[in-house]
């Protein structure tokens, strides 16, 4: 069916999405960042799987402070 109306592709539309938040300012920045967060973290407290979620979440902070303490133990100094 030939539709007369043309939608962007996704490429298309992340392309523009980024070019936006490269063009705001810093604080507006952290502002949308700040607001994927907060919407990521509802998303996963009404979750059916949120007992899941929280205890992976907390398994991969452990797991990225483990990281970062063994690096600096092998490259400090």
């Amino acid at each position: 069916m030939d539709v007369p109306i043309k939608f962007p592709s996704d490429v298309e539309v992340i392309v523009e999405e980024a070019a936006r938040f490269r063009g705001s300012s810093p604080e507006n920045r952290v502002r949308s960042i700040r607001g994927l967060l907060a919407a990521g973290a509802l998303m996963m407290r009404r979750s059916p799987k949120a007992v899941f979620l929280r205890d992976y979440t907390l398994e991969q902070e452990n797991l990225a402070r483990q990281a970062v303490k063994e690096f600096l133990a092998r490259h400090a100094g």
